[in-house]
């Protein structure tokens, strides 16, 4: 019996490592590179602590999880890449693109992880507001 209660504790916390790896998905250095890009590109508007701003929204805590909980990284890669920024819609870089994902993530409070080198590793990381 210890043997099965043994081997059902490591499947579950293997599987908790699973899930903790697919709603992480940002490293500290892409998220740090993001903060940076999202200040010169993004912060005029929305605030450079995504406090939201006038004509932008807040991209932090219940105004940003009531928008993208449970949705895909990916989905906020494509709203950003497709409308931002306004006077420009598709002009940003998409591997700056994936690292502004990561700062706003980041600071809303999600785990690090590994380095996401493309847009379609953002479709397995689901956005899921900490508890």
């Amino acid at each position: 019996m210890d043997c099965i209660r043994t081997s059902l504790t490591a499947a579950s916390s293997a599987g908790l490592l699973l899930l903790a790896g697919l709603i992480s998905g940002q490293s500290a250095e892409q998220a740090n590179h993001g903060a940076a890009i999202f200040h010169e590109k993004c912060g005029a508007c929305h605030g450079n602590d995504l406090e939201g701003g006038q004509e932008a929204p807040a991209l932090k805590g219940d105004a940003f999880w009531s928008e993208w909980d449970q949705q895909t990284a990916r989905s906020l890669y494509s709203r950003i890449i497709s409308t931002m920024p306004p006077d420009g819609p598709g002009t940003l870089d998409p591997k700056e693109v994936i690292d502004i994902v990561a700062f706003v993530v980041h600071e809303n409070g999600m785990p690090q992880g590994k380095a996401i080198q493309s847009a379609n590793e953002l479709n397995s990381i689901k956005l899921q507001r900490p508890k």
